[in-house]
């Protein structure tokens, strides 16, 4: 299904079997639930031949869909639990994530130079199933192990087919972009933000000693040999680490400055996505005692070490 986004097309599964599954739903608009909509024709599936919903992840161009297709069908969908604070928690959280984005733009020295128009979309999802690491969810006449595989966001999942090897893995692997690890505020139970990149890290260390033979993304073509793109990705974090240090030997830096030295084709709201990226791996190098950081002003602020 087409999207607006710079990763182009984004995918859905159709499951068939006891119960017939759609494992991702494409985002919000129009033309792309009636693409999904007509795909599934041509395999001769209408919406009321779904019985259940899969969401990898809560980013939009995965998740967005399922508001439209349960106007079509009273299907029930499962997610991570980390989803129900954006689901169940309305405008109320809506609000905390922004302000706390800001408060995040600030923490990067970008205060006033970056936009965010994001704007509220109430999600009335019907049936919600919350689901976390080990459990089994039966889809397509299969049982599907759920692995939590957070980092790219903090309600990544995979389905894992153990007999098969088979693993539908949303955007925690992808062979053809190297997906960013996205800063996510904290939940309302906590304070400090989650370091994404260290996170992924660690689910890929994880996913990368699973028995996973076909991997089914959600960008790009289905794909073997994750344990050795995941070896891939580790180098392009040193790499980019690398590039980090360089920045810091002039002296101190903020996220914001290493971001548009390093990324100055972004502009408007994809700054957010340069940011991430920097934080990230300044995360990286604070945690490998290569870099130090403090607070400056409210600003941080990030040094060699």
């Amino acid at each position: 299904m087409s999207t607006p986004f710079p990763e182009g097309s984004v995918n859905a599964y159709l499951l068939l079997g006891n119960p017939v599954t759609l494992i991702d739903t494409g985002i919000w608009q129009e033309e792309s639930v009636r693409q999904l909509q007509q795909d599934l024709l041509r395999v001769g599936i209408t919406w009321q031949d779904i019985e259940q919903v899969v969401v990898t992840h809560m980013h939009m161009d995965h998740a967005g869909g399922v508001t439209a297709i349960q106007r079509e069908v009273d299907v029930p969908v499962f997610v991570h639990r980390g989803a129900r604070c954006t689901l169940e928690g309305g405008l109320l959280e809506f609000q905390r994530t922004e302000s706390y984005f800001q408060q995040f733009f600030l923490e990067c020295g970008a205060e006033g130079k970056v936009t965010r128009n994001h704007k509220y979309r109430e999600e009335k999802w019907k049936g919600v199933h919350y689901v976390d690491d080990g459990d089994t969810i039966r889809a397509g006449g299969r049982e599907y192990t759920v692995v939590y595989a957070p980092g790219h966001s903090q309600t990544d999942i995979c389905l894992w087919h153990r007999e098969s090897g088979d693993a539908f893995v949303g955007d925690h692997l992808l062979k053809e972009i190297s997906a960013n690890a996205f800063m996510e505020p904290p939940s309302p139970q906590e304070n400090d933000r989650p370091k994404a990149l260290l996170q992924y890290r660690a689910s890929m260390l994880r996913t990368q000693q699973l028995p996973w033979k076909t991997i089914y993304p959600g960008h790009g073509r289905p794909y073997v040999g994750h344990e050795a793109l995941i070896e891939q990705r580790f180098v392009e974090h040193e790499e980019r680490c690398l590039a980090i240090l360089q920045h810091l030997q002039d002296g101190k830096q903020t996220v914001y400055e290493i971001s548009t030295t390093m990324f100055p084709w972004l502009q408007g709201g994809a700054v957010f996505l340069g940011l991430s990226e920097i934080l990230g791996h300044l995360d990286l190098l604070v945690e490998q005692s290569r870099a130090t950081v403090a607070t400056e002003n409210g600003v941080l602020v990030f040094r060699s070490a």
